[in-house]
């Protein structure tokens, strides 16, 4: 019987530690999230990604505070904040780092998507989707 209580200490503890170190509680990590929609109001825009493109247009992010992002022919990396790691939403602010600057075919969002990114306010993770919402009222719209 002691035994069994030590066990379900132990595994209460990793559970709690995990949380706390902001592992993938937040939804945001663990998962690469494919853009679906995008709207921006300064420059003012709104498209939705088709299906055969959203693997072009991806964000991960890392328990360790860092991301990595697919802008169609583009690359970027970074680190992000959250006010609520432990939370399905909160604040949020990504800062953008390295990137490749290959010029992208016509039509393509990757300029417009790297401007949403690096303009991120908040996010709120529901129904296996994700919100990015920037300053500026915005969205982009992940799954």
């Amino acid at each position: 019987m002691k035994r069994l209580i030590l066990i379900a200490f132990a595994l209460g503890l990793t559970a709690t530690m995990l949380v706390a170190c902001g592992g993938s509680s937040s939804g945001l990590t663990g998962k690469t999230w494919h853009l679906t929609a995008i709207t921006e109001k300064t420059p003012a825009f709104q498209g939705v990604v088709p299906a055969d493109q959203q693997a072009n247009y991806t964000v991960e992010f890392q328990s360790a505070g860092t991301f990595s992002a697919k802008a169609d022919c583009n690359t970027v990396a970074g680190t992000y904040t959250t006010a609520n790691p432990a939370g399905a939403s909160g604040d949020l602010s990504l800062t953008l780092g390295p990137s490749t600057i290959a010029a992208c075919p016509s039509g393509s969002y990757s300029d417009l998507y790297l401007l949403g990114l690096g303009n991120a306010a908040s996010y709120a993770v529901a129904g296996g989707q994700l919100t990015i919402t920037v300053v500026d009222g915005g969205t982009l719209v992940y799954k």
